[in-house]
């Protein structure tokens, strides 16, 4: 497999409540990515497993993240590449990765218990996703603050998922005094969008523009039955035909040029003048503009 970039970039994506369209957003954005032929890599660092199960891969049914972090297992021999979305790789969870402080020794830093599986990945890989749980101060998710550059907020347009964000935000702000100091917000994306909300949703976008000013992006993701149907059947809508035509993928296609933009000019967007991406990059993909209009404006 050949990258298309000299280092993988590593994105954490969370939120500290559940059920605001996490795992969703992980495994969507790195199959629109793998569409535009970068090679992606999602670790699910969840003990429910959501990204896992959404990728068609039945708990149980491989060793994954917790051989990854408690044996000599790696990057290359845990990857599950059969059945996955184009140039995207799974290492999966399951439920006793919930059990982990128990296998680790006592005298090891939990923060670090990353750094190894992440040093191979960034060689491997152009996108390192790192589905973390919304328990904070469970393990995995502790050390994927430590170890990602970036870390992407998941909210659903709801006043709770808010104050899951409230609270994300202070954690990032704690990693970023103690221990990570290159840990940056790559954005805020809304998921299950109602787009007759409109007052609820301008109160959430504008307290998220006050919190991190530039970093709410564009685009967002509506309301769709098509989301949980194929999720139900372990798979993402790009490996549905014709999904040109599903405004769910449009929307993810123009969500994941909006995370490469960023990545690719980090010292922009951190100082704010970042200017818009180019979507014109996802003409090869055949989505007509007028679409891509109606996906923003819609």
């Amino acid at each position: 497999m050949k990258k298309t970039t000299e280092t993988g970039v590593v994105i954490a994506v969370g939120n500290q409540k559940g059920g605001v369209g996490k795992s969703t957003n992980t495994v969507h954005i790195a199959a629109a990515l793998g569409l535009r032929g970068y090679h992606c890599l999602v670790m699910d660092l969840d003990p429910h497993a959501g990204a896992t199960r959404h990728l068609g891969v039945p708990e149980k049914s491989f060793a994954g993240s917790l051989e990854l972090l408690t044996t000599d297992e790696t990057v290359e021999s845990l990857a599950i590449e059969e059945g996955m979305p184009e140039n995207v790789h799974l290492i999966s969870s399951r439920q006793q990765l919930g059990e982990i402080d128990t296998l680790l020794s006592k005298f090891v830093d939990k923060t670090t218990i990353l750094d190894k599986a992440l040093a191979t990945a960034r060689e491997l890989y152009d996108f390192v996703f790192l589905d973390t749980g919304p328990a904070p101060a469970f393990t995995t998710t502790v050390a994927a603050y430590a170890s990602a550059e970036w870390f992407l907020l998941s909210a659903f347009p709801h006043p709770l998922s808010l104050g899951g964000l409230t609270e994300a935000f202070n954690d990032i702000a704690d990693v970023r005094r103690l221990r990570n100091r290159s840990l940056e917000v790559l954005g805020v994306v809304f998921t299950n969008v109602d787009r007759r909300a409109t007052r609820l949703r301008a109160q959430l976008e504008a307290a998220v523009n006050e919190a991190l000013p530039g970093r709410r992006f564009e685009t967002s993701i509506s309301q769709a039955i098509v989301i949980p149907e194929v999720s139900g059947k372990g798979m993402t809508v790009f490996q549905l035909p014709k999904f040109q035509e599903i405004p769910t993928a449009q929307q993810y296609l123009r969500l994941a040029v909006e995370v490469e933009h960023r990545v690719r000019n980090r010292e922009a967007l951190i100082r704010g003048d970042l200017g818009p991406p180019d979507f014109s990059v996802l003409d090869p993909l055949g989505i007509p503009d007028e679409l891509l209009t109606l996906v923003v404006n819609g």
